[in-house]
């Protein structure tokens, strides 16, 4: 059987996965909620719920919507930078094979997984986060920054080879890009200077959370409503809220993405500037993409919005997965002709 790849974005907003297995591409998005399984007597709805139900450490989670619906759950989970360490997030590795399984992914047994982690977080939980993954799922597990997962999607094909106009011009000049991968938890950076990963500018400053939080407080000031930050989350995207009906809310999540889109910038002036007239471009990704865009763009002109920017990094971290899978194959029958 041939061996399945995952590349695997557990957010602190979302859970998004892609998968290949005997050549068909599969993608997973659901939120990143857990709680603690209650009995629920309607069977359609314990049915529905089932499926989204883990068990860690003999106890059961309810995961993503039946989460969120059941618990009253008002925030995402995760907002530190231990969680990998917590139920929560073996929950929710564990869920999201148990969907992919649902889905009719073959080969789980046998998978081979791409993990991240915020940049400023790698060095140190690189290692870690492999071995709580793969406690989870018992399966070969490589960890690699968020940030790199978004360059990945853009320099490499589907089927995990590099795509040289993204890495030379015809002249054969090296291409150097920078990302801004704009998540829930943290917003992460990346430069790859004429193909070489640049340590000192693999940092990390606050993510959409912030505006969430900040949606709450305007929200309660200026049209007296009460909104959980989950609700607020939903928001910046929608730029609805329910109160005694939908509302219309895009004047305050303008003024909320703004607070945090000031921050971002910050920090994307301090690590890019002196690099940026030089960079063939600055890849956009996240879910928070759509937020900073605009500032990113008219800022730096050769800001590139990544196509389904939410995505990109589990695209990327599939993209990886099958690269090695390649390089493994070659080696492997190398190894095979010489011992022929």
């Amino acid at each position: 059987m041939q061996q399945t790849y995952i590349g695997l974005d557990v957010g602190r907003s979302a859970v998004k996965a892609m998968a290949y297995a005997e050549g068909r591409i599969y993608d997973l998005l659901f939120p990143s909620v857990v709680s603690l399984a209650i009995p629920i007597s309607d069977e359609a709805t314990a049915a529905k719920a089932e499926a989204e139900t883990v068990e860690v450490n003999g106890k059961l989670f309810f995961t993503g919507d039946t989460a969120r619906v059941q618990s009253g759950a008002t925030t995402s989970t995760g907002l530190s930078n231990d969680w990998i360490e917590s139920p929560e997030y073996h929950a929710l590795v564990l869920s999201a094979m148990k969907r992919l399984k649902a889905k009719g992914v073959p080969g789980l047994d046998n998978a081979f997984i791409v993990v991240g982690t915020p940049a400023a977080q790698y060095r140190i939980q690189r290692e870690r986060l492999e071995q709580v993954t793969k406690a989870a799922v018992n399966a070969e597990v490589k960890a690699l920054s968020q940030p790199m997962g978004a360059y990945l999607s853009w320099a490499f094909n589907e089927s995990g080879l590099p795509l040289q106009d993204k890495l030379q011009n015809q002249s054969g000049r090296k291409k150097s890009w920078a990302v801004v991968e704009v998540g829930y938890f943290s917003t992460d950076f990346l430069l790859m200077k004429e193909g070489s990963y640049i340590e000192s500018k693999s940092q990390s400053c606050e993510g959409i959370y912030l505006a969430s939080e900040h949606l709450v407080r305007i929200l309660a000031e200026k049209r007296q409503m009460k909104v959980t930050p989950l609700e607020c989350e939903q928001a910046l995207r929608s730029k609805t809220v329910l109160h005694y009906g939908e509302k219309h809310v895009e004047a305050e999540v303008n003024e909320a993405a703004e607070f945090v889109v000031t921050k971002i910038m910050a920090k994307a002036n301090f690590l890019f500037s002196d690099e940026v007239s030089k960079l063939d471009g600055i890849l956009i990704a996240g879910g928070g993409a759509p937020l900073v865009s605009p500032s990113l763009q008219k800022k730096w002109p050769n800001s590139i919005v990544l196509p389904q920017p939410r995505m990109a990094v589990a695209d990327g971290f599939l993209r990886h997965a099958r690269a090695l899978g390649l390089k493994r194959a070659v080696a492997g029958a190398q190894q095979a002709k010489v011992q022929a």
